[in-house]
């Protein structure tokens, strides 16, 4: 004979509630245990609560390693307060989706009054949040369809897009740029969706932050969103977009997200139907803030190196050889250094003072060895053209890596 099982009141009060949604579920919760509670992505970030508090810049500090369907008690920090409580790990089929958090406004209380409601509202959580979660990327479906016939030019008319956008409540008729997030270090075979996911997540909570409803997509290991321009002012604008990129980075930093990020920035367009070249502009400056070490290149401050990095590779190639051939001959076969001389040279503009304290050389030693290179190149250092030239030279070494 089956013993039968006496199944607590606050069962059935969560159930009914979690046929509603997270925010039913929780407040159900909140009132049932007179503490307020709050439910939060994996990073942190606040996904709905019943708390009266400051929630931004929450961190949650658990007392001991979270583990699976288990309580823990934990420091809940906001701007202005510092309270206790108990936060359990909100997860579904071994994929975490955040943490149900409970603050404990006076005394601790013993956590084995509240661990069975509590972990109960997780696993009701888990389920609302994950079919929430496959809604989206079925929607998703239909919305990358689009954005990828937008970022390859494949929709001609500007009607068109303005109209398809407007069923996700995207206005096309105000300008838009093109910002590429992606790893650093990655090939065509690099299949780990779940960072893909975690840089997908980071990039769509800074825009909500921004009070910009999302546009963004994956296409293999990039994130890519399309921003409109909601501040008139061209300057105000450039910096807010700068910030976002940064504050993307910096949350990618401080969760140790690997390989590293970096990111690309397009121009603005007015005409949707030209998002594309945003595109194929944020991909370009993606590539050059790598090689140059710029942490939030656009495409539109970036000078010769743009123009040098699309160039014809062996155009380049004869280029580099014709202004600098002989000199790295010479060094070859003298096994000198003066070609890094003259690199250090060019990145301080020339400037005899700035060039000899860089490489801690005498300033009588540096002109003998300028002397000695402009008589191997025939040039004269002085002359802007051949400065110029020397520069691009550079310029196309470290874009192309030559040696």
């Amino acid at each position: 004979m089956i013993k039968q099982q006496v199944i607590p009141d606050f069962v059935q009060e969560l159930l009914t509630e979690s046929s509603k949604g997270v925010e039913p579920l929780i407040q159900k919760l909140s009132t049932l245990l007179s503490c307020p509670i709050l439910v939060t992505d994996p990073f942190y970030q606040l996904y709905c609560s019943t708390a009266h508090l400051d929630m931004n810049e929450i961190v949650i500090i658990p007392n001991k390693e979270f583990e699976r369907d288990s309580l823990s008690s934990c420091e809940i920090s906001t701007r202005d307060t510092i309270s206790a409580g108990f936060v359990a790990p909100i997860s579904l089929h071994q994929k975490h989706l955040g943490f149900l958090v409970m603050i404990c406004e006076d005394n601790m209380p013993d956590a084995a009054l509240y661990e069975q409601a509590i972990l109960f509202t997780a696993s009701l959580c888990a389920l609302q949040m994950q079919k929430k979660l496959e809604i989206k990327q079925e929607k998703g479906k239909f919305k990358d369809a689009f954005l990828f016939d937008l970022l390859y030019g494949n929709i001609k008319k500007k009607q068109d897009i303005i109209e398809y956008g407007a069923l996700w409540g995207w206005n096309f008729t105000v300008p838009h740029q093109i910002i590429v997030f992606s790893f650093v270090q990655y090939d065509q075979f690099f299949t780990d969706q779940e960072k893909i996911n975690i840089l997908l997540q980071l990039v769509e909570k800074e825009l909500i932050c921004q009070q910009l409803n999302p546009i963004i997509m994956i296409k293999q290991a990039q994130v890519i969103a399309v921003v409109p321009q909601h501040n008139p002012d061209m300057e105000q604008f450039t910096l807010q977009i700068q910030a976002f990129a940064n504050n993307v980075l910096s949350q990618a930093e401080k969760i140790k997200l690997q390989p590293q990020i970096a990111c690309g920035l397009g121009k603005v367009y007015a005409n949707p139907a030209e998002l594309f070249r945003s595109y194929q502009e944020a991909k370009v400056a993606f590539e050059l803030g790598v090689l140059l070490k710029t942490r939030t290149p656009f495409f539109v401050e970036l000078g010769l190196e743009r123009i040098l990095f699309n160039h014809d590779l062996q155009d380049l190639k004869e280029y580099y050889d014709h202004c600098l051939g002989a000199l790295i001959r010479y060094d070859r076969d003298h096994e000198g250094n003066l070609l890094e001389t003259l690199e250090t040279l060019a990145a301080h503009q020339f400037d005899m003072g700035k060039t000899a304290a860089a490489i801690f050389l005498h300033r009588n030693t540096l002109r003998y060895r300028i002397k000695k290179i402009e008589e191997i190149l025939n040039v004269k250092l002085d002359d802007l053209n051949v400065r110029l030239n020397i520069i691009a030279a550079f310029k196309i070494k470290l874009l192309r890596k030559l040696s």
